[in-house]
């Protein structure tokens, strides 16, 4: 079986595993795994002098673990909070700057997403956002996931690794919030995939070593 067969059958796995949960189950992995997040955020804002933090956070849907928490400790503390949009004419993806839950409307497929009213961040924007969390259906303690809105993700990261070049910017953490469940022995990954850095669980962060996984692959 290939790449792609087992990745397929993974996602169909965890999607399953994921839809069962009770509700109550999901919003209370949400809250303490956000708990963990907003904790790492905190510690970020000591490590900047108090300084105005920007996240870019997909906005969770259907029976996915909740970014609601988070992003709300966000707004309340002046952060600036970015979210994809679909253009409804190319049906790319876009930033967009969202400043409470009315900025939040539903989009293609019925998806949440910012309102065309919000401000538009461009690529040349990107090089200031401290965090993206990233969503997925399947993870692994190497930064492995599999999950949606991957082509986006992707090509978002290959635009900030480009301006880190450009001007030596760290660029940013690619941080994930977990259900129970959803982390794997192994994650199969393909060139070019996405890795995470943190994944914030109920039980408390992991942090990825990437390192170690990205040689597993060369060799």
């Amino acid at each position: 079986m290939n790449v792609c067969s087992v990745k397929n059958a993974l996602r169909l796995q965890q999607r399953e595993a994921r839809d069962s949960l009770d509700r109550l189950t999901r919003q209370e992995a949400s809250a303490v795994a956000s708990r963990h997040a907003i904790e790492a955020w905190e510690q970020l804002r000591i490590d900047r002098n108090g300084d105005r933090l920007t996240v870019f956070s997909y906005l969770s849907f259907g029976s996915e673990i909740s970014t609601t928490p988070f992003i709300e400790h966000c707004w309340s503390r002046g952060d600036r909070v970015l979210a994809p949009r679909v253009d409804p004419v190319t049906r790319t993806m876009e930033l967009r700057q969202m400043g409470q839950h009315g900025d939040i409307v539903p989009g293609m497929w019925n998806i949440p997403e910012p309102a065309p009213t919000c401000e538009k961040w461009v690529p040349e924007m990107w090089s200031e956002i401290d965090w993206v969390v990233v969503p997925g259906l399947a993870f692994d303690r190497h930064g492995g996931r599999i999950g949606y809105g991957g082509g986006y993700y992707d090509r978002f990261t290959v635009q900030v690794e480009a301006q880190k070049c450009d001007n030596g910017n760290a660029g940013p953490l690619y941080v994930s919030l977990l259900l129970p469940g959803q982390l794997q022995e192994q994650v199969p990954m393909e060139p070019g995939d996405l890795r995470v850095d943190v994944l914030f669980t109920p039980e408390g962060p992991i942090h990825c070593d990437i390192t170690k996984s990205e040689k597993t692959n060369d060799e």
